[in-house]
């Protein structure tokens, strides 16, 4: 019988559509179901993560518009280079608060091309106190530098 229910004399019956993840699992992976392979095949943007302890971390950089200034620029890499260096820092509210501004000030100037100069004022003023161990990096001095250049 055919697909479409039809009896064809001589057709070679048609094998059944096979199943959706039909991938044979290899006799070495364990029972717990580790040790498996992911494949991705094309991913624009994002981050996965796999087994028990996995962690997706996504850092991705968006392009600031063309009409973006060069002291406004500078700014964005000091941000981003901050950013980076916190990663060595122990968790805490104060790595969080000025994660967070960090995140907003990239975030405006990739939309708009400029930092809004409030989150700017109260950025620079915390890393300036240096009460945190995030004003003590030295990419923080480039921040504070970047921002004043800006701010006037």
């Amino acid at each position: 019988m055919s697909r479409d229910g039809e009896d064809r004399e001589g057709a070679a019956p048609v094998p059944p559509d096979p199943a959706p993840d039909s991938t044979p699992v290899p006799e070495s992976a364990p029972a717990s179901g580790g040790g498996g392979a992911v494949h991705i095949g094309s991913m624009s943007g994002g981050a996965i993560a796999t087994g028990a302890h996995g962690q997706a971390v996504s850092h991705s950089h968006a392009a600031p518009p063309p009409q973006t200034d060069e002291a406004t620029l500078a700014l964005l890499e000091a941000v981003r280079a901050l950013r980076a260096d916190m990663r060595v820092l122990a968790s805490s509210g104060e790595t969080a608060a000025v994660g967070g501004e960090l995140d907003e000030i990239e975030g405006e100037i990739t939309r708009t091309g400029r930092a809004g100069t409030g989150r700017l004022a109260r950025l620079r003023e915390r890393l300036e106190t240096g009460a945190s161990a995030v004003g003590l990096l030295a990419s923080a001095t480039a921040v504070v530098e970047s921002a004043a250049q800006i701010l006037g």
